[in-house]
């Protein structure tokens, strides 16, 4: 799927003929992704990103999968950040886990989902849906969040499935990471919305509480480095608002957390 490039990729795609390419204005990377999940005809699908890396022959390794469990949706394996130094030289920053099935909630929202290590049965977006298209951003942590909702069945494989490459303009991974940039701030928006949503278990509410106090701690963080005074104090009391007894304790966590980062650097 092709937002309609300019830079050279369908000049680059013209020499495989085997794919089929799809090159039309979109809303967005969701967008995009759902007009794909509606072409799609095979059985099992997975989303690379177009600056990414799945692991070398990966894809034997999740057919059989599939193959010899019938009975799951999905299957996660674990995935990696890396950034080319030189041609031709990788540098690995950090690495993720494959998730286990009693983490998915928590991975969905307070952790790494590793998205794109993740492939599902076509058969699965039927009763999950496609992606929010509200979210320019975490629409794909909204899906397993639903995932996990709905104890949809998947395997989880402690092997690298795939690598994210980071570099300036990367959508969400340019190393410049803060608490007031516009992905922090959908994932409130998002915890937020879970947070007030009808018939939660107390299991999930506490995560999504959790999850939206960190958020606000970091975002208080980046305003303290940049001295806002005043959105300090309204990230303060948007945190107690939704976490009063919790967020105190996370708060200061947090602070802990990023002053020892801070002297190992």
């Amino acid at each position: 799927m092709d937002g309609g490039s300019t830079d050279g990729t369908l000049d680059v795609l013209d020499h495989y003929p085997h794919l089929r390419i799809f090159s039309q204005p979109d809303e967005g990377i969701y967008d995009a992704l759902n007009k794909g999940l509606r072409l799609a005809h095979g059985e099992v699908i997975g989303f690379l990103n177009t600056d990414d890396l799945y692991e070398p022959g990966i894809f034997g390794t999740v057919a059989q999968m599939f193959k010899d469990n019938p009975d799951i949706d999905a299957l996660v394996g674990g995935a990696s950040i890396f950034y080319q130094k030189f041609p031709g030289e990788w540098v690995t920053l950090t690495t993720f886990p494959c998730i286990l099935r009693e983490e998915l909630l928590a991975r969905s929202t307070k952790g790494a989902p590793i998205f794109n290590a993740w492939f599902f049965r076509k058969r699965l977006f039927d009763g999950v849906g496609l992606f929010d298209t509200r979210y320019l951003y975490v629409a794909d942590r909204d899906f397993l969040i639903r995932m996990a909702f709905q104890n949809r069945i998947y395997a989880s494989l402690d092997s690298p499935f795939y690598h994210y490459r980071m570099h300036p303009g990367s959508y969400t991974l340019s190393g410049q990471d803060s608490g007031e940039d516009a992905f922090m701030f959908e994932c409130r928006a998002l915890a937020e919305r879970y947070i007030h949503r009808q018939g939660i278990s107390p299991k999930a509410l506490k995560c999504f509480r959790a999850w939206h106090s960190q958020i606000t701690a970091e975002q208080i963080l980046t305003a303290w480095r940049k001295k806002a005074l005043g959105r300090i104090s309204e990230y303060m009391l948007m945190g107690l608002r939704y976490n009063y007894l919790g967020w105190p304790k996370i708060f200061v966590s947090k602070v802990i957390e990023t002053k020892f980062r801070l002297k190992d650097l």
